[in-house]
């Protein structure tokens, strides 16, 4: 390689303990006379059409937000992060669903203790150091998407944290976590008992009654720098998927005999005084609890967390006025769990959840569960089906955001004919209601 080539080659290459140079300052955004990407004015659906509800608003109970359509990005646990500070890569993958129209996104589980992060590579809010990140994070993406709400989901791993990243292939001297040698903290695990997840997992150390208080403060700071000092709209406390919280619930993990242990109300304690103290602190902003639905474990014989026991709790949370979006999600407790997952096979959680007829003024029911449908030529018509029932009232996607970015402009030509607003910048590709294409010379 000649001495002038590999002058080119370094000078394109930023330092990577620089500061980013890309500043929101320098963005010119665009938004006099065009609608926010993801909705759906009256004047682009097409005539003998009805507006779907996948694109009506949402307006939350306890707080002042409306969300501009009824697609939720979910949090997806991307472990690409050192010390917990989101990143480029973060803004890029989240930019994409914004620009494309999702209505909501919520950021990744973000640990609110560094010993609670699923993998040493995930996000977190446990540290001050990790705030300007965050505000970055939703700055960016607000700057360049109309009516975006953004959140954060606060969460802690419990018994499965200092676990590797599904997509590490490098050496390892456990296959299912990380030890103290390698980066990990398998001294530092925790639990509500000394109960593995499995065979070959950290046996985790019991917490005590102090140290469970301590973490439940930890949700409580967490909350209060997403609030104050990052710019989230909302944040959602994670109970689901055999983390901390969800394994508090389930009497399968949990065979404490404190004020933690035995009862539901007592197993739920730590869940409820989560929340109720967020909401003491910031009675005007909104909470979000996604909650492990059922432990795939009724053939058991131990007792376990089942739906009529999520249940149980969305109507004491109703009644309370504290949470404004109860996200059903299940399974992740157990290895034994029988779960047979297909299109909408979580829609029955929400659904009971539905049925107890919880006022929509005190709280609004998610779901999730391969919601994208069954054939990816037909976006949006499972999500529409179960919001036309009144199963749900919004529609979280994980996997089918990551497959299709433009799930939510796809859904939309699928039920309507005709794209919703977009980005004004992608304007070549918006909906019809305007003049037919002509020659341009210009790019």
């Amino acid at each position: 390689m000649s001495p002038s080539a590999t002058t080119r080659s370094s000078a394109g290459l930023w330092p990577q303990d620089k500061p980013i140079a890309l500043a929101n300052s320098s963005f010119v955004p665009t938004r006099h006379g065009h609608p926010a990407p993801g909705t759906v004015p009256d004047d682009i659906v097409p005539e003998g059409e009805k507006k779907p509800k996948l694109f009506e608003q949402a307006k939350l109970p306890h707080s002042d937000l409306v969300l501009k359509n009824r697609a939720v990005v979910s949090p997806m646990c991307q472990y690409s992060a050192r010390n917990g500070v989101p990143t480029p890569y973060h803004l890029a993958h989240l930019g994409q669903f914004a620009l494309h129209g999702a209505g909501t996104i919520m950021v990744e589980a973000s640990g609110v203790t560094s010993a609670g992060r699923i993998t040493p590579q995930d996000l977190g809010i446990w540290s001050d150091e990790q705030i300007a990140a965050h505000a970055s994070l939703v700055t960016s993406l607000k700057s360049f998407t109309e009516g975006l709400t953004m959140g954060v989901q606060l969460a802690h791993a419990g018994r499965k944290a200092s676990t590797w990243s599904p997509f590490y292939r490098g050496d390892r001297k456990s296959p299912h976590y990380v030890s103290d040698a390698e980066g990990g903290w398998e001294k530092d695990t925790v639990g509500p008992s000394p109960i593995p997840y499995g065979e070959g997992w950290i046996t985790p150390r019991e917490l005590t009654t102090k140290e469970l208080q301590d973490i439940i403060q930890s949700f409580v700071v967490a909350a209060r720098r997403a609030f104050n000092e990052c710019g989230y709209d909302f944040i959602e406390i994670h109970s689901a998927h055999g983390y901390l919280l969800d394994s508090l619930n389930s009497p399968l993990s949990n065979k404490r005999t404190d004020q933690y242990g035995g009862s539901f109300e007592n197993r739920t304690r730590a869940l409820r005084e989560i929340i109720s103290q967020i909401k003491k602190e910031f009675p005007h902003k909104s909470v979000w609890l996604r909650i492990g639905s059922t432990n795939f474990a009724e053939h058991v014989e131990d007792p376990s967390w089942g739906i009529e026991d999520t249940k149980r709790l969305a109507q004491e949370l109703g009644e309370a006025g504290e949470v404004d979006v109860i996200d059903c999600s299940a399974g992740g407790l157990v290895p034994f769990q029988k779960i047979n997952p297909r299109p909408g096979y979580q829609v029955p959680f929400a659904e009971g959840v539905s049925s107890l007829g919880i006022a929509k003024s005190k709280l609004l029911v998610g779901s999730v569960g391969m919601l994208e449908g069954p054939d990816v030529h037909q976006p949006g018509h499972l999500a529409e089906e179960v919001l036309q029932k009144g199963q749900a009232d919004l529609i979280f996607l994980a996997r089918g955001f990551l497959a299709n970015p433009s799930w939510v402009e796809d859904s939309a030509t699928q039920l309507m004919g005709t794209r919703c607003a977009g980005n004004p910048q992608y304007h070549r590709v918006h909906p019809a209601k305007r003049p037919p294409p002509r020659a341009q010379n210009h790019n």
